[in-house]
């Protein structure tokens, strides 16, 4: 609704462009070793990535960034979730 808003309403456009210039988002913060380790320690059969990475304060787009990137991560995460 609020981006048919801005395609009608060119006032409304330029106050919206205002807002994203003066406060642009700011980027995401980078895990740190000790944020991996709370994602980790959250990590077990029944938790979802999402939930243990919320839970450590990391994005869960950053974990499944980090899941494809980095095969030990990835194994790690896979052993976590399935251990009894």
């Amino acid at each position: 609704m609020i981006y048919q808003r801005r395609k009608r309403d060119p006032s409304f456009a330029a106050a919206m462009d205002a807002a994203h210039r003066a406060h642009p988002r700011t980027p995401d913060r980078t895990p740190d070793a000790d944020d991996w380790e709370a994602f980790f320690g959250n990590l077990r059969p029944g938790v979802a990535l999402r939930q243990a990475a919320l839970a450590a304060s990391i994005r869960p787009e950053a974990v499944y960034h980090r899941r494809r990137a980095d095969r030990a991560i990835a194994h790690r995460t896979d052993q976590q979730r399935t251990a009894r």
